[in-house]
């Protein structure tokens, strides 16, 4: 199925038959599909590296000349009916197209114009891990991965490229519909480790994503993958306990101390005022009543 360049097969078979026979414990799931994809030729792999101009990092590219690409379905039974429920889906080498990181050469709009007003000497822009948010110009080079079943794309993507260098640093990022970007993995082997602990459940990468999951797709989750949410839930705990604490923080501040220099300094000025008053007007009442003894 692979060459000496590829994955171990027996290992890239337990990994996937593993999913299968899990699968197959789970109440209501049915119709389960483990297309069987022979390997790429080594030919295609190194034609899209030279034509890209990127190095593929080194597990990807064991996993195309083991496997090209990966394709696991499967549905539950809602009355009777097969349900596609769960897909788990790596595109073919070929088909690992490239969506950012071309010059636009005509006047149509293109991804590069969401990057308009951004200088090329600002690079302020940071999204969770410290890390830099990828670009749809030049700066990054951004290819799919996986489509993610329409609601958004996977995506391996290479920072901080300059023209003319074959780009080698590379991480997995996952691009929603709105066009915001949410670091998922560091590694190809981490995304596909996430992918199958998922199980592809409809909108899974969203579960490593400050969006979160939608209530319907929750539903599958407690179902079908409680643990898994149960991180989601965690991490969001997490989040709430850092926001309570901030709030329990800000609520611990006395507004009264704050201006508590200016209160007293106001306050004793009034004292002062009020008992220069009222030392200059027993003074007054003394010198009225010796004036009306000396008419008198």
């Amino acid at each position: 199925m692979s060459d000496s360049s590829g994955l171990p097969p027996d290992l890239f078979d337990r990994l996937t038959l593993s999913v299968v026979k899990s699968l197959e414990k789970r109440p209501g799931v049915s119709d389960i599909c483990l297309k069987e994809i022979p390997a790429a030729e080594r030919h295609l792999v190194l034609s899209w590296e030279q034509r890209n101009s990127c190095i593929l990092p080194d597990d990807l590219k064991r996993f195309y000349l083991t496997s090209n690409g990966f394709h696991l379905q499967w549905c539950v039974k809602f009355e009777d009916q097969p349900f596609h429920l769960g897909l788990m889906e790596i595109n073919p080498i070929e088909k690992v197209a490239k969506l950012a990181g071309r010059r636009n050469t005509s006047n149509l709009p293109s991804l590069a114009d969401v990057d308009y007003n951004t200088d090329d000497d600002d690079e302020t822009e940071y999204l969770s891990h410290g890390r830099k948010q990828p670009h749809f110009d030049l700066r990054s080079r951004v290819f799919e991965l996986d489509p993610c079943n329409g609601y958004g794309k996977t995506c391996l993507v290479y920072n901080n490229t300059t023209q003319g260098v074959p780009a080698t640093d590379s991480d997995i990022w996952f691009l929603d519909r709105s066009l915001h970007w949410h670091f998922i993995a560091d590694t190809f082997s981490q995304y596909f480790r996430l992918m199958i602990m998922n199980l592809g459940l409809p909108l899974w990468h969203f579960t490593l994503t400050d969006i979160g999951l939608p209530n319907h797709a929750q539903q599958w989750f407690y179902m079908y993958a409680p643990l898994q949410l149960n991180v989601e839930v965690h991490q969001e705990s997490k989040k709430s306990s850092t926001n309570k604490n901030l709030e329990e923080v800000s609520n611990k501040i006395d507004v009264n101390k704050v201006f508590k220099g200016k209160s007293d300094k106001k306050s004793k000025s009034l004292a002062s005022v009020t008992s220069k008053k009222k030392t200059s007007s027993s003074k007054l009442a003394s010198v009225r009543a010796t004036l009306s003894s000396k008419v008198r």
